[in-house]
């Protein structure tokens, strides 16, 4: 015959109250546990009720049981954490591709507020990293005036592996960009349209 819980219930200070039954041979079980643990599963409280009756009745036991209790919790807890960071680095790289499509569109160049609002989404270089092929970053160009509200950061776009050493946006114009190693993306005004000339067509006689 197995455990049942038979009653559970939230307490004050954030415990809850659980007592589990065995028919045969009858035994009785009543724990106060750590937490609000009313939605787990009465297997799960079963085997929490057992392990802290092991633990008062056998502490070195019950020690051994905590010790692979955490253990299983900390695994699930960085198999978590793994899958939050990916789930970030896929929603980053989106977010990336997404600036770096509309930054390089030079035949429609955004809106300068707009263009200063993505590049801020782009983190800025760190001094020391290395960068991979199609990874992108910010600088920022102290020496530039922003006109339109566009801002002094400019995107560079890694084309092969790269380690950036605080160099400024005329050091990266420089060798890197004219070897293909990167390229830097900066704001372009948009072009002015054509003047078109007064001068009559006549038709073909």
């Amino acid at each position: 015959m197995t455990f049942k819980v038979v009653n559970k219930y939230l307490q004050e200070n954030n415990r809850t109250f659980v007592a589990i039954r065995q028919e045969n041979p009858y035994t009785a079980f009543d724990r106060v546990l750590i937490g609000d643990r009313t939605n787990e599963s009465d297997e799960v409280l079963i085997q929490a009720v057992l392990g802290q009756v092991a633990t008062e009745f056998n502490p070195a036991d019950g020690v051994k049981k905590l010790q692979e209790d955490l253990h299983t919790q900390a695994e699930s807890y960085e198999h978590k954490l793994a899958e939050k960071d990916t789930k970030i680095a896929e929603a980053k790289a989106v977010a990336d591709w997404a600036v770096l499509a509309a930054v390089t569109n030079t035949e429609n160049p955004l809106d300068p507020t707009l263009y200063a609002r993505g590049l801020e989404l782009i983190d800025l270089a760190k001094e020391g990293k290395g960068y991979k092929p199609y990874d992108i970053f910010t600088i920022e160009d102290p020496a530039y005036s922003p006109k339109y509200g566009e801002g002094r950061r400019v995107l560079v776009q890694v084309n092969r592996d790269f380690t950036y050493n605080n160099e400024s946006v005329k050091d990266l114009e420089g060798t890197p960009s004219q070897n293909g190693v990167l390229a830097v993306w900066k704001w372009t005004e948009p072009k002015q349209p054509q003047a078109t000339g007064n001068l009559e067509t006549q038709p073909v006689q």
